[in-house]
């Protein structure tokens, strides 16, 4: 039997997760190690590239003696961030976030001088200040010191860590369609012209080489091997970034499957063969599959509702409130579930919840149950309008899990079965080791046999009774639109 293990490393938003894994993809032990984010007047936040890999060897370092039969190392991590280094490898300027906005006006300034509809055109999505062609500018006009001593350019946390890993400047495809400097179809970076057009030609250069998410990018160095207590020279794969990690871990990777995290905010993920509709609010992530794409489709909010709702009524056992409001009859009460506007299936900043239908019968249980069923519609409307063939099964990961009958009413509502999978917190480790396990061939495809811990079929009378309900939710938001923002 062979008991080489993966080392799978995630280097996320708040902290390193690092895991040992059999071929199987089945965890022998985890880790976890945290660094802080600094944040500031003007929309500043960063992190400290330093921070991110003195948390990878914390982490490694608990996993116990096993690591030294790590026989290959994965890595993914958060996306969408600029991490500058000098000649050596050494980081000039702390790392520029992903949600750090402090380059709004270079954001505007390009989109009037480029045209947004071309970026559209190009990359698959909406870019703002989030964009790296934004930071790019901020950088070259704010900090020439630090554009002078930048010698590479890399694009999130698994760039970073597989950098000082190997000493190779890589980036994924799915993490570099998340740059706004990426052409999406031909995944390559823009070329000269086009980087002129933006007025960041000077740092093309210093970009990283593009890699199909998966693909191995070199060898632990001998003095990564020492920090990190694993076997120099072993191969290292630069998995897709975290949002592609976990769409393939969470059994999506391949056409036609779908999968819902209900959690404060949710989304809709999946993998299609062709780019998403900003206009739907969808942003679309290379596969790493050439011709493939991944759509993440996201609510403001999901589950935040129903914390507004707990709040609002001075309640506090979750669990009691979701089953007093889910033991009744449903009732004629409909709510929209956009307390802070919405992004799919169609965007609208100045879009807000409401309760249609209340009556003087109407009690507390009744308006908590129309808040579970309007954010469940929420994700319908989002399914109805993004997948082109009819569910079989959804898996339902988050927080919404926790409850039984949430995920009853998720299966009532939609009409398909509701799965739950074990190990649903793992689904970025699990999808970034798939990643490479196709790459290197030991798989063929990216589908996942997960295991499953319960499933929830829908109640047929229910699901024609919310059928009915549904008729209703779809023509509220447009019969309310005009109201919205008048206030």
């Amino acid at each position: 039997m062979n008991d080489t293990l993966w080392l799978v490393l995630d280097v996320g938003s708040s902290g390193v997760k690092a895991a040992l894994m059999d071929d199987g993809g089945g965890i022998v032990i985890t880790a976890d190690a945290p660094y802080s984010t600094f944040s500031a007047e003007g929309g500043v936040v960063e992190q400290d590239a330093d921070a991110w890999w003195k948390a990878v060897i914390d982490a490694c370092h608990h996993l116990g003696h096993d690591r030294a039969k790590v026989g290959a190392v994965n890595v993914t991590g958060q996306m969408q961030d600029l991490v500058m280094l000098d000649a050596a490898g050494a980081p000039v300027h702390p790392v520029i976030l992903y949600s750090d906005t402090r380059a709004k006006h270079e954001a505007a300034e390009i989109h009037a001088r480029f045209g947004p509809h071309r970026l559209r055109a190009l990359t698959a999505n909406s870019q703002g200040a989030d964009a790296l062609y934004a930071k790019l500018l901020w950088v070259q006009r704010h900090e020439p010191d630090v554009m002078m001593r930048t010698q590479i350019v890399l694009f999130g946390g698994a760039d970073a860590v597989c950098y000082r890993l190997t000493g190779a400047a890589t980036c994924d495809t799915t993490t570099a369609s998340t740059t706004g400097i990426f052409d999406i179809r031909a995944r390559r970076w823009f070329d000269s012209p086009l980087l002129a057009a933006v007025g960041i030609e000077a740092w093309a250069s210093r970009l990283p080489t593009v890699v199909a998410g998966g693909a191995v990018v070199g060898t632990v160095s001998a003095d990564a091997a020492a920090a990190l207590g694993i076997p120099a020279g072993i191969p290292v794969h630069h998995a897709p970034g975290d949002a592609g990690a976990t769409t393939l871990g969470a059994g999506s990777g391949e056409i036609g499957r779908a999968y819902v995290y209900a959690g404060t905010s949710g989304w809709v993920g999946f993998s299609a063969e062709t780019p998403g509709s900003p206009d739907h609010g969808v942003f679309t992530l290379a596969h790493p599959r050439a011709g493939r794409y991944m759509h993440a489709a996201p609510l403001l909010t999901a589950g935040g509702n129903l914390d507004w709702a707990m709040s609002v009524f001075d309640a506090h056992d979750y669990a009691a409130s979701i089953d007093a409001a889910l033991n009744g009859p449903i009732t004629g009460v409909t709510f929209l579930p956009y307390l802070n506007g919405e992004r799919a299936p169609f965007v609208d900043p100045l879009a807000r919840a409401a309760f249609i239908g209340i009556s003087p019968s109407v009690g507390r249980a009744d308006l908590i149950r129309a808040v579970l069923e309007g954010v469940v519609f929420g994700y319908r409307h989002v399914l109805d309008a993004l997948m082109a063939e009819p569910l079989e099964r959804l898996i339902l990961t988050g927080g919404a899990t926790r409850s039984g009958a949430w995920c009853q009413l998720f299966a009532d509502i939609l009409g398909v079965p509701i799965v739950l999978i074990d190990g649903a917190e793992h689904a970025s480790l699990r999808g970034a080791m798939l990643s490479s396990q196709v790459a290197r061939g030991s798989r063929a495809d990216y589908t996942l046999s997960l295991p499953e811990r319960s499933v929830y079929a829908p109640d047929r009378q229910h699901a024609a009774q919310y059928d009915r309900k549904y008729t209703v939710y779809r023509a509220a938001y447009p019969a309310l639109k005009p109201l919205f923002g008048m206030g």
